[in-house]
C-alpha cells in the first residue's frame, strides 16, 4: 500500500506541474556545510557532501588546488571540525545508528593533519579502531562522557582545553547523556590523546568561559528548575562566585565572551520593555555595565569580535531581513563590515570564518531565493573570490521570494509573517506551515528548500512567528507559556486570516500542515477553525499533551520537566482541552499523520493515538509511517518517502 501511495504520488506531481524541476532538485543535501580558515589564512578546510558522505577536504587558499582532508570509511559523516594549528584538525564523527536515519555524534574527538595523514583517535566513548578503520591510530580506553573542545590555546600548538560530559548509566548496559553530571575540564595533547585533568566544575551543564591565559574563570548554567545562572572566580584558587551577587548583575544574563586585555565581560541577555536580548559590556575596572546595541525590535541573534581587540562590536537581529546594529566604537572591523554589507545589498551576509590576523574572511551571501555562495574576502585588497555556491545545482531564477509582514492581534501583539507565493495564473491554494519547537524557534527570512518545493507546485506557503517563537523578546517568548493550544493557535488564525484577504490566495483552497509543533499547531488549527482548513497534516507530531511527561527524551534531560511545567503547565484539564486527541470530532479538514518510526522526541505513540481518535469518529486518516526514520527525515531516501507522499495528499485535495 506504502509502495503503491507513493509512486502515485510521483505520477501526480510530475503531471501537474511537468516544468516544475524535479522533487530531488530541491530535497538534496547542500554541498558545502561549514568552511574554515587555517590560523595563517594559507588554507581552507570544509564539510563537504560528496558521493552520499559528508567529508572533509582542505585547500590551498592561493592555488584552490585540494590537497588534503579525510573520508570516513563507514557510514558515519563528519560533524565538526576546528583548526587547532596551520597544520592540524580536531574533528568529531556523526555516527550513523543502525536502524535510523539520524546521524548524531557520541562526542568523540579525533584528530588529523591537514594532508589526510596521522589520523589519531583522541577522547571519547565508543571509539574503536575497528569501527573506523586501520588508518586511525590510539589505544586509550573508551572514556564514559562526551568531549567536546573548549579552547584551540593559539599559543600552544600541540594541546587544546576539552571539556566532558559524563554519561549517566541507563539500564544494565546503557549510557545516556542526560546533563545530570558536573563537566570535567581537561588538558589533551593534539597528537598523542593524552590528557591531564585540569578540574572538575561544581554546577551541572556548565558551559565555561576562558580567559586568554585558557583559564576558566566564567561560567554559565541551568538550575533544575530552568533558571540560568553564571559565576565568576578570581582565578583557579578561588570559589566561585554568583555574578549577581559579586557585581550586582542580572541572574538571567549568560556569559558570551571575554576581551584581550581581560578587563571587560560580555554577557547576552534580556533587558528592556520588550525583553529584547542584547549584548551587555561590564567593565572591571569602571564596574560599569552598558548595553552594546539599540533600537532592537528583536533579539540580538549573533555578534561579531574585533580581532584586533577581542570586542564584541558588531551585532545582527532578525525580525525581518538581518539588521545589522553596531557598538559605539571607533573600529576599521566595523567600517569593513559596513562595506560588505552594502556590497552584498539585499543579502543576507554571514562571516563564517577569518584568519588569526583577520586580515583574511570567508563570507557567505544568500538571500529567500539564493542557496548562498562563500568567498574568500582579503580585507588589504579588498579582493573577493569565489569559492562555491551552496546547492550548486540551483538557480535563484526560478525561486519565488519571500514577503515579509507584520499582522496585529487583538490583545496587541504584531506577528511576523512570510509568505510565498508562486508565479502562476489566478488565486492558488494555501498550506499554512507552523513552524516547530515552538519556544526559540523562529522563521527566518531565507532559503527553505520546503517552501520552494511547494511554491513550484503551485502552492503559496504562509509562515508566522506566533507568540512563544524565539527571537523577538523575551515577552513575545513567554506569552506563548501555557498557551499551546490557545492564543498561540489564535494568532496562526489571525495570520492566515490575513493572508486569505488577499486577491492571489484562494480561500477556499487551504491546508495546514507542520512538523513536531507544528503538526501539533495544524492539528489544533482543525480542531478551532474548522471551516477554513480543506485539509490537515501532520509530521512527526505530538498530539496529546498529557504523555509529554511520561514518553521521549524531554522528562529524562537535565531541567526537561521543569521546562514542560513551565511551557504547557500540569492542569490535566487544560492538558486534554488543548490536546487535538480529545477533539478529533471537531475536525472537518481530510487528515493526514506522518510519523518516524524511531522518533524519540516525539514518540509515534502520538501518531497511533491521534489515528485511533480519528477513526473513533470515522474518519480515518491518511497514514504514513516512514521505518528507520526518527524525528525529521535524515536522508535522501526518506525525504524522497515523506514529499511524494505530502504531494500527493496536497494534490488531491487543494486541485
Amino acid at each position: 500500500m506504502k509502495q503503491f501511495f507513493a509512486a502515485t504520488a510521483l505520477i501526480l506531481s510530475l503531471f501537474s506541474h511537468a516544468g516544475a524541476p524535479p522533487l530531488e532538485y530541491f530535497i538534496k543535501d547542500s554541498d558545502y556545510l561549514d568552511v574554515a580558515l587555517s590560523p595563517s589564512g594559507d588554507r581552507i578546510a570544509a564539510r563537504a557532501q560528496l558521493d552520499g558522505k559528508v567529508v572533509l577536504i582542505v585547500m590551498d587558499r592561493h592555488t584552490k588546488e585540494i590537497i588534503g582532508g579525510l573520508q570516513p570509511e563507514t557510514t558515519d559523516a563528519i560533524n565538526s571540525f576546528n583548526w587547532v594549528s596551520n597544520d592540524r584538525i580536531v574533528f568529531s564523527y556523526a555516527q550513523q545508528f543502525s536502524g535510523s536515519d539520524q546521524r548524531s555524534s557520541a562526542g568523540e574527538l579525533f584528530a588529523v593533519d591537514f594532508d589526510g595523514s596521522n589520523v589519531e583517535r583522541l577522547a571519547g566513548f565508543g571509539a574503536s579502531n575497528q569501527r573506523y578503520g586501520s588508518r586511525i591510530k590510539g589505544s586509550r580506553d573508551s572514556e564514559k562522557a562526551a568531549v567536546f573542545m573548549l579552547d584551540p590555546l593559539p599559543d600552544d600548538e600541540n594541546h587544546i582545553l576539552i571539556i566532558k560530559f559524563p554519561f549517566s548509566q541507563k539500564g544494565l548496559v546503557g549510557y545516556t547523556l542526560d546533563g545530570n553530571k558536573p563537566p570535567i575540564v581537561s588538558k589533551l595533547n593534539v597528537h598523542t590523546g593524552k590528557q591531564e585533568t585540569v578540574e572538575r566544575l561544581p554546577f551541572k551543564g556548565a558551559r565555561p568561559l576562558t580567559d586568554s591565559k585558557g583559564e576558566v574563570r566564567f561560567l554559565t548554567y541551568e538550575t533544575e528548575e530552568g533558571l540560568t545562572q553564571s559565576a565568576y572566580r578570581q582565578d583557579k584558587k578561588s570559589e566561585w562566585q554568583l555574578l549577581s551577587e559579586v557585581f550586582e548583575l542580572d541572574d538571567e544574563l549568560s556569559v558570551v565572551g571575554l576581551n584581550d586585555a581581560g578587563d571587560a565581560l560580555f554577557l547576552y541577555g534580556p533587558a528592556g520593555d520588550f525583553g529584547y536580548k542584547n549584548i551587555f559590556r561590564f567593565d572591571f575596572n569602571e564596574k560599569e555595565f552598558q548595553p552594546l546595541f539599540s533600537d532592537l525590535d528583536a533579539d540580538i541573534s549573533d555578534w561579531l569580535s574585533d580581532p584586533e581587540t577581542g570586542e564584541i562590536v558588531i551585532g545582527s537581529s532578525r525580525r525581518g531581513k538581518a539588521r545589522h546594529h553596531y557598538a559605539d566604537a571607533d573600529s576599521s572591523y566595523q567600517r569593513l563590515h559596513r562595506s560588505l554589507v552594502r556590497a552584498y545589498e539585499n543579502q543576507a551576509l554571514t562571516i563564517m570564518s577569518q584568519s588569526q590576523n583577520g586580515k583574511q574572511l570567508i563570507l557567505r551571501a544568500n538571500s529567500d531565493i539564493d542557496p548562498g555562495s562563500i568567498f574568500v574576502f582579503d580585507t588589504e585588497t579588498k579582493r573577493a573570490d569565489f569559492f562555491w555556491a551552496n546547492r550548486s545545482w540551483m538557480d535563484p531564477k526560478i525561486m519565488r521570494p519571500m514577503q515579509i509582514d507584520e499582522v496585529p492581534t487583538q490583545d496587541g501583539f504584531s506577528i511576523p509573517v512570510r509568505l510565498t507565493v508562486p508565479e502562476v495564473a489566478g488565486p492558488v491554494p494555501l498550506i499554512v506551515n507552523p513552524h516547530g519547537g515552538p519556544h526559540g524557534v523562529s522563521d527566518n527570512w531565507g532559503f527553505n528548500y520546503e517552501t520552494q518545493l511547494l511554491a513550484s507546485r503551485g502552492y503559496a506557503v504562509l509562515q508566522i512567528n506566533f507568540r512563544g517563537s524565539g527571537g523577538l523578546g523575551k515577552n513575545f517568548e513567554e506569552a506563548g507559556h501555557k498557551e499551546w493550544g490557545g492564543k498561540m493557535i489564535d494568532d496562526i488564525a489571525v495570520a492566515t486570516r490575513w493572508a486569505l484577504s488577499r486577491q492571489d490566495i484562494d480561500e477556499e483552497r487551504v491546508c495546514a500542515y507542520g512538523a513536531s509543533y507544528g503538526a501539533y499547531a495544524s492539528y489544533m488549527l482543525a480542531v478551532r477553525e474548522p471551516q477554513m482548513l480543506r485539509c490537515v497534516v501532520g509530521y512527526v507530531g505530538v498530539y496529546d499533551l498529557n504523555i509529554m511527561y511520561s514518553t521521549g527524551d524531554i522528562p529524562d534531560s537535565w531541567g526537561g520537566t521543569s521546562f514542560l511545567e513551565r511551557v504547557i503547565g500540569r492542569d490535566e484539564k487544560m492538558l486534554d482541552e488543548f490536546s487535538p486527541v480529545t477533539h478529533a470530532s471537531k475536525i472537518t479538514a481530510a487528515p493526514m499523520l506522518i510519523h518516524g518510526e524511531d522518533d524519540i522526541r516525539a514518540p509515534i505513540d502520538h501518531a497511533f493515538a491521534m489515528r485511533e481518535a480519528l477513526q473513533d469518529v470515522g474518519s480515518a486518516p491518511v497514514w504514513l509511517k516512514i521505518d528507520e526514520s526518527g524525528h525529521g527525515a535524515g536522508n535522501i531516501k526518506t525525504r524522497l518517502e515523506l514529499y511524494e507522499s505530502l504531494l500527493a495528499f496536497l494534490e488531491g485535495h487543494l486541485r
